[in-house]
């Protein structure tokens, strides 16, 4: 996604947590909201740190909008921190990381796991066209010496 609609993304989600807890919502129940406040963030970093190693295009251009999308995204980041740390103790944001971490774990063992599933699916349909391929050639080498 590009940055402009990862920051609507993850200002939605902030004002959303910001709403939450100023009507005394728990943690618990705007955890949606967080994680995509949080995987809005992480998409952005990871936007800004492809968009350094680019080598063409408008890289000025292009350096400055994910650059100012990461600023963004790190100071709404810094701001829920704040916030869980003077209203949970410390442990909450830890607790935080803890998850984000399991589920960026998770995501990759599903993508992995995909990707060996596709590289699979790819041998074995090599494998069965080598094998049609020869069946074809032996049975016109078969045909054209009985023919």
């Amino acid at each position: 996604m590009d940055p402009v609609t990862l920051i609507a993304t993850a200002t939605a989600s902030y004002q959303a947590i910001k709403k939450g807890f100023a009507l005394g919502k728990e943690v618990t129940s705007m955890s949606k909201d967080i994680g995509k406040l949080m995987g809005a963030i992480g998409q952005i970093k990871e936007g800004h740190e492809k968009a350094k190693g680019r080598r063409f295009g408008s890289v000025e251009e292009e350096a400055l909008h994910t650059y100012a999308a990461k600023k963004k995204a790190e100071k709404m980041e810094a701001e829920l921190r704040n916030f869980l740390v003077a209203n949970y103790g410390f442990n909450a944001w830890r607790d935080v990381l803890k998850v984000q971490g399991d589920l960026r774990k998770e995501r990759q063992a599903k993508k992995r796991k995909r990707e060996r599933l596709i590289e699979a699916v790819m041998e074995w349909t090599l494998v069965s066209v080598i094998i049609a391929i020869l069946i074809g050639l032996g049975i016109f080498i078969i045909v054209s010496i009985r023919g």
